[in-house]
C-alpha cells in the first residue's frame, strides 16, 4: 500500500511546477485584458471630458446630468460652478462637473416648446 501514495506524488510533482508557470501567463494576459478592456478607455473618457469642461465659454449651449439644457451667461473666477440660463429670466447655478455635453448651436430654438401649444393643454 505504499506504493500508491509514492506513486502519485513521483507523478504530480513536475506537474505543479509547469502548472505554476501556466497560472503566471495566464495571469498576465487577464491582466493585460483588464488593462485594455476597462482601464485604457476609461481614462480616455476622463481625458476627453476634462478636455470639454476646460474648454467651457459662455454663450455655449450645454445639457446637464439631469437633462437640463441651457445656455451658460457666466464662468465665474471659481471654475467649480456655472450659471446657466433655461429659459427667459431663470438662471441656474450648478457644478461644472454636470455638464457632460455641449450641444451644437441653434438646438435650444430647435427644440423650444412652442407657447401657444403649452397654453392649450
Amino acid at each position: 500500500m505504499s506504493i500508491i501514495p509514492t506513486a502519485y506524488a513521483a507523478e504530480g510533482a513536475p506537474a505543479a511546477q509547469q502548472g505554476d508557470f501556466t497560472m503566471i501567463i495566464v495571469l498576465t494576459i487577464c491582466m493585460i485584458a483588464v488593462y485594455f478592456l476597462f482601464m485604457r478607455p476609461n481614462a480616455k473618457k476622463r481625458k476627453e471630458m476634462q478636455k470639454l469642461l476646460d474648454n467651457l465659454s459662455v454663450g455655449d449651449e450645454v445639457l446637464t446630468n439631469g437633462g437640463i439644457a441651457g445656455r451658460i451667461v457666466k464662468l465665474p473666477d471659481n471654475k467649480e460652478y456655472v450659471l446657466v440660463s433655461v429659459s427667459s429670466g431663470v438662471v441656474m447655478q450648478i457644478k461644472r462637473n454636470y455638464v457632460v455635453a455641449v450641444l451644437p448651436k441653434g438646438t435650444l430654438e430647435a427644440v423650444a416648446v412652442d407657447k401657444t401649444v403649452a397654453a392649450k393643454k
